[in-house]
C-alpha cells in the first residue's frame, strides 16, 4: 500500500512539472522567471569572486568588475552604470546596477535598493581627475529627448544613478566621463 501511495505522489509531481515547463506558462511569467534565476545566480557570484580574491585566481590577475559589454554600452553610450553609494573628497564609491537590453528593445535596470546595507567590497571605487567631465541629464518625462546640463563632482548626491565612460584597472573604475541622471 505504502508502495502505491509513493507512486501516486511521485506521478503527480511529475505531471505538473511536465505541465508548468511545457505549456502551462505565458512569456511574461517565463520572463519573470528567467530575470528571477539570473538574479538569484548574480547573488551567488560574490563566492565566485571571493575564492579569487582569496588567490586562486591564478597568474592572470583577473577582476572582479569589468566594463559593460561592447553591445550593451553602444546602446547605453556608457561603460559602465551605478548608483553613488558614498562620496569622498577625492574619489566616490558606486553600486553596480544590472542592465539588460530586451528584444524589444527596452531596458530593464537592477541596481540595490537605497536603504540595502552593502559592504565595502560590493562597493566600486570611482577615481576622477581635473580633465573628467561631469554633467546632469534631467530626464524629460513630458518631451522626446532629454536636457544636459554642465555639472561638477559638487553636484553628485547619495544614491543618484550615474553612466561612466572610462575604464577598469585593479577593480577601480578611471572615469572620463560622469552623466548624472536626474527626473524632471
Amino acid at each position: 500500500m505504502k508502495r502505491k501511495k509513493v507512486f501516486l505522489v511521485m506521478g503527480t509531481v511529475c505531471m505538473i512539472q511536465a505541465l508548468t515547463a511545457g505549456c502551462g506558462l505565458d512569456t511574461a511569467s517565463s520572463e519573470r522567471m528567467e530575470e528571477e534565476a539570473a538574479r538569484q545566480e548574480s547573488d551567488s557570484a560574490p563566492s565566485d569572486d571571493e575564492s579569487k580574491d582569496s588567490g586562486e585566481s591564478g597568474e592572470q590577475g583577473e577582476s572582479k568588475w569589468h566594463v559593460l559589454d561592447q553591445d550593451t554600452a553602444a546602446v547605453l553610450d556608457a561603460d559602465f552604470i551605478g548608483k553613488v553609494w558614498k562620496i569622498e573628497e577625492d574619489s566616490f564609491f558606486i553600486a553596480e546596477t544590472k542592465v539588460k537590453i530586451l528584444d524589444d528593445g527596452s531596458r530593464v535596470r537592477n541596481s540595490p535598493s537605497s536603504h540595502a546595507k552593502l559592504s565595502d567590497d560590493q562597493l566600486i571605487q570611482v577615481i576622477f581627475d581635473e580633465d573628467t567631465y561631469f554633467y546632469i541629464r534631467i530626464m524629460e518625462e513630458s518631451r522626446d529627448g532629454n536636457q544636459d546640463e554642465q555639472a561638477g563632482f559638487m553636484d553628485l548626491e547619495e544614491h543618484m544613478p550615474v553612466e561612466m565612460k572610462g575604464r577598469f584597472e585593479n577593480d577601480i573604475f578611471y572615469a572620463d566621463e560622469v552623466r548624472m541622471m536626474k527626473s524632471s
